[in-house]
């Protein structure tokens, strides 16, 4: 409030200065001034140092504090903002630091899962490769037992086929005298067995 004061004051004072030579010629041309003119002239021009010496000595401390408080909160707020700059350049520092810290960081963890990963791979690989082999193992046997089955029924199979085809044959060829000779064989190995009590 104080410097606004002030400021209405001297923007007075300087419309004043301002306006003084025209108020002096009140309209008069500047080749034809008569003796009461400058008379006039004067006791304006008197008026007005007055005025001036009387606007200086009770302005002189207001307008002289209003430009010292404002050169001191320049200063305080060029202090301040020097000090922040400051505060900021080292908070730069630190955070330039920090961050080829965490680049640094962000090497050694990259390297880290690089290194896990590799291990991770080769313990699935090996894992997979035991599980074929398992799987492998398994589809051997389970494909060995399937053959010795297969093998198995093919013999049922063949010695069933050949029977019938033997028995086949034989009722085509066996003649009536065969089946009495059979029929002969038969009990004289029947007779030859040991009786039982």
């Amino acid at each position: 409030m104080r410097y606004k004061t002030a400021s209405i004051i001297i923007l007075a004072f300087l419309l004043l200065l301002l306006a003084a030579p025209l108020l002096a010629t009140e309209g008069t041309s500047y080749f034809n001034y008569s003796r009461a003119a400058w008379l006039d002239f004067g006791k304006r021009v008197m008026n007005f140092v007055v005025f001036f010496l009387i606007l200086f000595f009770l302005l002189r401390k207001p307008i002289k504090a209003f430009f010292k408080g404002k050169k001191e909160s320049i200063a305080r707020n060029l202090e301040y903002l020097e000090t922040q700059a400051a505060n900021l350049d080292e908070q730069n520092q630190v955070m330039r630091k920090q961050l080829s810290s965490l680049a640094a960081e962000k090497e050694a963890v990259i390297a880290q899962f690089e290194k896990d990963g590799a291990r991770e791979r080769d313990r699935i690989i090996a894992e997979a490769e035991k599980t074929a082999e398992g799987i492998v193992l398994k589809t051997e046997a389970a494909m060995g037992q399937e053959v010795k089955t297969a093998k198995r029924k093919l013999a049922q199979e063949t010695g069933r086929r050949a029977a019938a085809i033997a028995a086949e044959i034989l009722k085509k060829n066996i003649t009536d005298e065969d089946k009495r000779r059979a029929v002969v064989d038969f009990v004289g190995s029947i007779t030859k067995l040991p009786a039982r009590n």
